[in-house]
């Protein structure tokens, strides 16, 4: 358990892409997934699974997600939404503090340990992947509108 403490959960390696990849090409066939459920608190997955159906749409969300060529391969528009760093900070310490019973300072350790600097390693680079890049951390209505006029061309 200690070392799943420990483990980075921001890095690129801690995502099993096999598995993201191959539920993802599923979904784009059609098929219904059965995703693993994580447990944040136990750094571990449940045993439990949740069933997500196929749609015309599928959005692929997450920090790391442009990161993967496998996965930007697979995907019709490439969307990154730019937060300013103060705005990611403050939404992880309130979530991480009310709905993962963190307190602040393990939230403080962990962002300059491993999640500050893997958005700069990572994250960051990855948003020049992306086909769109909607600024105000997704606030931008114009930007927005912009993606639901594209969505209904694809989807026409």
């Amino acid at each position: 358990m200690k070392e799943r403490h420990q483990q980075n959960f921001d890095h690129p390696d801690a995502i099993d892409i096999e598995l993201f990849n191959k539920q993802l090409i599923s979904l784009m066939k059609g098929q219904s997934i059965d995703m693993p459920v994580y447990d944040f608190a136990n750094h571990t997955r449940k045993t439990q699974i949740r069933k997500v159906n196929p749609h015309h749409v599928v959005v692929v969300e997450g920090i790391l997600t442009l990161h993967y060529p496998v996965l930007r391969e697979l995907m019709d528009i490439k969307i990154f939404v730019d937060t300013p760093d103060d705005i990611r900070f403050i939404r992880r310490v309130s979530r991480d503090v009310e709905e993962r019973g963190r307190t602040v300072q393990s939230v403080i350790d962990q962002y300059l340990k491993t999640v500050r600097p893997m958005h700069q390693q990572f994250v960051e680079p990855s948003k020049y992947f992306s086909d769109i890049i909607i600024p105000e951390g997704g606030q931008n209505k114009v930007a927005i509108d912009l993606l639901r006029t594209k969505i209904n061309a694809i989807l026409s």
